[in-house]
């Protein structure tokens, strides 16, 4: 299980999937009628995908673990 703290610090969600789109990263939010949020933005596609690599590092180094993840401002 994966939680992420937005970058706005304005919601706390559990995440089925990460996807960068352009300059932002959005998750695809648990629940029964799944949706997009916006997890952050960034100043450019590459910070955000340096971000993604972040998030996928933290889960392999905590496989089996419910996981808290906070996104960084910049």
């Amino acid at each position: 299980m994966l939680w992420i703290f937005t970058q706005n610090e304005q919601s706390f969600v559990n995440v089925h999937e990460v996807t960068v789109t352009g300059k932002k990263i959005e998750g695809f939010i648990a629940g029964s009628d799944s949706w997009v949020k916006t997890l952050g933005k960034y100043d450019s596609s590459d910070r955000a995908a340096e971000i993604l690599q972040d998030i996928v590092k933290t889960v392999e180094e905590n496989q089996g673990a419910s996981i808290t993840y906070r996104m960084p401002h910049q």
